[in-house]
């Protein structure tokens, strides 16, 4: 072809990046390529040209030369003209512009250039000219040499062939924001429906006749096809493509094409919508609201699947926006209000009502709320779980919380509750207000009228005169009562106190209280929390009005301050819920049986009953706060140190060796060493002594308190017991636990005569109580497998079936243990008969022992086989399953087991500890079945991650902790009444803490615990309700301050200590640990040069938390108020004398918009 010819045809635009460079000299050329060759070498030109063109866009400033980057683009040029030559042969004329874009020179007047219109390429192209863009340096985080340092590159809307250089004046580096950053998940992108491209085998005869089918479509590609590819792929990313950016619909495979609904035909229109289940089963709670409308239960089960409804099948995980959750809120309301005019009054109505608040709280602002509540109560005053409900709305309402509000919201509830219809669910709740209460008057500071209330309620239930128990009305009753408080008479729990009924002792002596510490103006809020944490010891108990110095008025506890409490020590059949009440209030381990399961029971996992760790020094938590981040498998605690219990107590609990079980008392023991502890050992102990003194038939009221004097005092203890037992010689419990405190003090000859006596002695009591004597022999036959005495414990199982023993017939310790044949099968047939005679009689304790103890028996004589011992829990597990289901039956059975999964628990724990032939795994499958069946039991719970602590995989604790921690949305409904205990969150974040480094235990994921914990919806990740009444909880934000100040992170440690002091407004514990432990010369008194994040609180932040206390109404027994303005006055003019700004602190930035501090 004539080349003048082709220039006239061709009248392309003369860009100065289109110069073809001159063709060498044929000599210089290399060899022709074979075909296969050359194609592979311009396969990879094309590659490497691709990856260039990205690199260049990205990375040309690092390193790089102007000299070689000019070389680079003239070899991208006559690369690139190669193979487009043929293919501009044929390219329609077009006019060239009328400004060509020229070389960028190297003159000084090319360094800067100033555009006011910008490019016009954009116009032309869609695209900047790339070549025209200057070169640029980056510094780091996005930002670039030159620019100012809000100017920096959007990393979201970063494309192939450009960037994006955005001002962000709102931008901050803050925790917060960078969280926010890093927990961003983007949107999946829309479905989109793709089938394989049809072909037409008429056009090709060859592949019609191949034997077989080609998973992608093969095409011939030959020297003009690959050239016609290369342009087309590199015109995908080209600024001169006609056809502008590539769009991600278009970027398909060959054999591919995307299609929409519309085009579907035949079979393909039939396809599988993934939302259809979804749907169907809206549908399904839709009609079933329509049939049955007054069935509050179905209306719940609509509600609670319309999150589903909102995700779909795509989206079951991941947390909702903003937007989202205020309308999934907005449609539950409206369901809400719909199945509250069908339901009427009816069942459910409170259940119902309950959620509607609880979903305005997500939609709604705090005043809307709060008329909202009111109005509710109004209209609905009946339901006293909406009173409960309200009562944890006002107590932790930071905004509008004060103590004489929340007060008389609980005294309102209380006297709502007096008048209400009588009812088995009555004295329960009546119970639960005055406990609520009684301790958040403690935790509010107001020590003496918590205890004050306790000793009236107790002295008008326990020790009422017989005169006034006949022929005497309430109010009568009430104003002797009123006579004998006023007489300043020795009351229940002091020294020298016998009851009302014995009030003829004199009122103790007057106390002088001689403070030692003293106000220092020069380190005021120092000197101040020492002063003011020696007025709280001195307050924990009601003081007499002839005490000096008198200047307290809250110190003197007056008959007018108890009038509108104490009926509650005249309700019927009130003793034994008012003894489990008081239990709870001293912080000791509850006395659980299977009549109180169901109701006091279940107040273990309660958040704001259950603080013990609050009580608890630094010092006493250096379990949870392990020094060692790189645990190893020698450091591995054993199981029994986790504090928070949740198990049933009984008498292998109360007395156990810390060592090698778990033990009742171990927190309680911790909570009240503590010298600054809230709960006064001395004054528990002698109220539970009158307690029992006041009810001699309550067998485990009197085995509790000895248990109690041992933990306190082992020589007092052992006299109490001898005195209990000399008025209540047939008690078996009491000899029991007498045996087991000589044990304890290495008297093993004495105990071992203790039961001896005992069980000769039980011949002669009735066939109910000769049933006891199974703990006796359970208990001792323990004693001695955890002596590693076999031979002895074989012994007593062999003489069980005549209920005597010979000490002096005991075989030597190093013997071996043998069985007859006609022993055992008397051994088998006594256990059974006395098993059957306790399920009859309602013993769960006896069954345990008899089920253990056949246990132990086939241990034995079985080589310790832990298979064929196990067995005996299942048949007993199976025989409680068949007792007909009725309301006492049922609570009886579930308490059993769970009695007997704790005795199978500590068989395995023995079976591992002495034992070297046993499978992890087949321990693992044990453990796992106990907590399926109770998922919340701390015993299977801690045996389970120590079992999992000494292998390398630790991710099963964590997935069982996930679990027992998470609510499906689907049974949110039914974890309303039953939320999940605070016990189970302490414990994943106790895990978390003794997690080992190498098992993947970081600061994050401690931190991850801690607030799920605490469960905050809008952190939520995953399609899940949480039940967890963590956000209030002390304890639980104790913890989390005093893990960071562990880690040496101040300004977290001050960011969650807002958030406290925001979800616990009345706890002043909480904001005492600002001047206790944040205290800016504290933190630096304890500071590591280098390791420390932040500073301490200084003296305005220190006086704003002490402006709280003011204003939220906390007991302070110091008032230092006008000396702190004083001091601030000061300082300020100190400030502006020298010049200096004033700025208070910013203490807002807690982690959250909706966390904001409003005062």
């Amino acid at each position: 072809m004539d080349s003048s010819g082709s220039q006239e045809k061709k009248a392309i635009p003369r860009f100065a990046s289109f110069k073809p460079r001159p063709a060498p000299p044929d000599n210089d050329r290399p060899a022709e390529l074979p075909n296969r060759e050359r194609v592979e070498s311009e396969d990879k030109s094309k590659h490497r040209r691709k990856h260039r063109s990205r690199h260049r866009s990205h990375h040309d400033h690092r390193s790089r030369s102007r000299e070689r980057r000019g070389d680079r683009r003239e070899t991208h040029r006559s690369r690139r003209e190669t193979g487009r030559r043929d293919k501009e042969l044929v390219r329609e004329t077009t006019p060239p512009p009328s400004d060509a874009v020229k070389e960028p020179t190297k003159a000084s007047s090319d360094l800067y250039v100033v555009d006011r219109k910008g490019d016009k390429y954009n116009l032309i192209y869609g695209t900047i000219h790339r070549y025209s863009v200057p070169r640029y340096y980056r510094i780091g985080r996005g930002r670039v040499l030159g620019l100012p340092p809000n100017y920096r590159i959007d990393r979201e809307t970063i494309g192939e062939n450009e960037i994006v250089v955005r001002a962000d004046t709102n931008r901050t580096d803050s925790a917060k924001t960078r969280s926010k950053r890093l927990l961003y998940k983007p949107e999946r992108p829309p479905q989109r429906l793709l089938r394989v491209r049809p072909t037409s085998f008429a056009s090709d005869p060859i592949a019609s006749s191949r034997d077989f089918v080609p998973l992608r479509e093969i095409r011939q590609r030959h020297n003009e096809g690959i050239s016609e590819a290369s342009d087309a792929e590199d015109d995908k990313h080209g600024y001169r493509s006609i056809h502008g950016k590539l769009k991600p619909d278009e970027d398909l495979p060959s054999d591919l094409e995307a299609v929409s609904d519309s085009e579907l035909s035949g079979e393909e229109a039939t396809r599988q919508d993934p939302d259809s289940g979804i749907k169907q089963r809206n549908v399904e709670l839709s009609r079933a609201v329509e049939q049955h409308a007054g069935n509050f239960e179905a209306w719940l089960r609509l509600i609670d699947h319309q999150e589903t409804v909102l995700r779909g099948s795509a989206r079951q995980t991941g947390s909702l926006t903003n937007a989202e959750q205020n309308s999934l809120a907005d449609i539950r309301i409206s369901l809400y209000e719909k199945a509250l005019k069908k339901v009427g009054h009816s069942l459910g109505r409170d259940r119902l009502l309950i959620g509607l608040l609880e979903e305005g709280s997500k939609l709604w602002d705090t005043q809307k709320l709060l008329s909202q509540w009111l109005s509710t109560l109004k209209t609905n005053s009946q339901y006293i779980n909406l009173w409960v409900r309200y009562l944890d709305f006002r107590q932790t309402e930071f905004l509008n919380f004060t103590h004489d509000r929340c007060l008389a919201t609980f005294t309102e509830c209380l006297r709502l509750n007096r008048t209400s219809p009588d009812g088995p669910e009555k004295t329960r709740v009546q119970m639960y207000l005055f406990l609520r209460l009684t301790l958040f008057l403690r935790e509010a500071g107001y020590m003496e009228q918590a205890t004050g209330l306790w000793q009236g309620v107790l002295e008008l239930a326990f020790s009422q005169p017989q005169n006034l128990a006949v022929n005497t009305t309430a109010d009568e009753v009430l104003a002797a009562f009123t006579d004998f408080w006023e007489s300043e008479a020795p009351r229940i729990g002091e020294l020298g106190a016998k009851g009302w009924k014995n009030s003829n002792a004199p009122p103790p002596d007057p106390k002088v209280f001689e403070p030692r510490c003293q106000i220092n103006q020069k380190t005021m809020l120092a000197s101040w929390t020492a002063c003011e944490r020696e007025r709280m010891l001195n307050a924990q108990l009601p003081a007499r009005s002839l005490d000096e110095p008198e200047d307290d008025p809250y110190r003197v506890i007056l008959p007018a301050d108890l009038r509108e409490f104490l009926p509650l020590g005249l309700l019927p059949d009130s003793t034994s819920d008012l003894v489990d009440s008081f239990l709870y209030f001293c912080r000791l381990p509850p006395i659980v049986t299977f009549n109180n399961l169901r109701s006091t029971g279940t107040w273990m996992g309660d958040g704001f009953l259950q603080n013990d760790l609050s009580a608890m020094s630094y010092a006493s938590l250096d379990d949870w706060f392990p020094t060692s981040s790189g645990k190893t498998e020698s450091s591995i605690s054993p199981p029994t140190t986790f504090s928070p219990q949740h198990f049933i107590h009984n008498y292998d609990t109360y007395f156990a060796n810390p060592e090698v079980w778990f033990f009742s008392f171990s927190s309680w023991l911790k909570a009240t060493s503590d010298p600054t502890s809230s709960v006064v050992r001395d004054w528990v102990r002698r109220t539970l002594r009158q307690l029992v003194d006041a009810t001699p038939s309550n067998e485990e009221l009197a085995e509790y308190t000895v248990a109690v004097e041992f933990v306190c005092n082992a020589k007092e203890a052992k006299k109490y017991a001898k005195s209990l037992l000399k008025k209540r010689s047939s008690s078996l419990r009491l000899y029991n636990a007498y045996a087991l405190m000589e044990r304890r003090g290495g008297n093993d000859a004495a105990a071992d005569h203790v039961w001896a006596t005992a069980i000769s002695m039980s011949k002669s009591l009735s066939s109910e109580q000769r049933v006891d004597v199974a703990l006796l022999w359970h208990t001792w036959v323990w004693e001695l497998l955890e002596a590693r005495n076999i031979a002895h414990a074989a012994h007593l199982l062999v003489s069980m079936p005549q209920n005597n023993i010979d000490l002096k017939a005991f075989p030597g310790i190093s013997s071996l243990p043998s069985f007859t044949a006609a022993n055992l099968l008397k051994i088998r047939n006594y256990i059974s008969e006395t098993q059957e005679s306790a399920i009859a009689n309602r013993k769960p304790s006896i069954v345990k022992a008899c089920t253990d103890c056949r246990a132990i028996l086939t241990y034995l004589t079985h080589a310790q086989d832990l298979d064929k011992s196990l067995e005996a829990y299942t048949s007993t597990v199976d025989r409680l399953s068949t007792l007909p289901s009725s309301d006492s039956t049922g609570a009886f059975g579930s308490y059993t087991i769970e009695l007997l999964h704790q005795a199978r628990a500590r068989l395995l724990y023995y079976h591992i500890r002495t034992s070297t032939i046993y499978k992890p795994s087949h321990i693992r499958t044990i453990l796992t079945e106990s907590i399926t069946s109770f998922p919340h039991n701390t015993i299977t719970l801690s045996l389970f991650a120590w079992n999992e602590s000494r292998f390398r995989i630790e991710e099963r604790v964590r997935d069982i902790m996930r679990d027992i921690t998470t609510s499906t949305a689907s049974s949110a409904s039914q974890s309303h009444h039953n939320p999940i205990p605070i016990s189970s969150h302490l414990f994943s974040i106790y895990t978390e803490l003794n997690r080992p480094t190498y098992a993947g235990s970081t600061l994050h994921s401690v931190r991850a615990a801690f607030e799920k914990a605490i469960g905050d919806q809008k952190a939520s990740s995953s399609h899940t309700t949480s039940t967890s009444t963590g956000r209030s909880s002390i304890s639980l934000w104790k913890l989390y301050i005093l893990f960071e100040l562990s880690r040496n992170d101040i300004t977290r440690a001050k960011s969650v200590f807002y958030r406290a002091m925001r979800a616990c407004p009345w706890s002043k514990d909480i904001l005492m640990l600002a001047f206790t432990h944040l205290r800016e010369d504290v933190i630096r008194a304890h500071r590591e040069p280098g390791s420390t994040k932040g500073e301490g609180m200084n003296f305005f932040e220190l006086r704003h938390v002490y402006n709280v206390l003011v204003e939220k109404e906390l007991r302070i027994h110091i008032d230092i108020e006008r000396s702190l303005d004083e001091l601030a006055a000061k300082m300020e003019k100190k400030s502006v004398a020298l010049g200096m700004p004033i700025s208070m602190p910013d203490n807002v930035d807690s982690g959250g918009e909706d966390e904001v501090m409003q005062m």
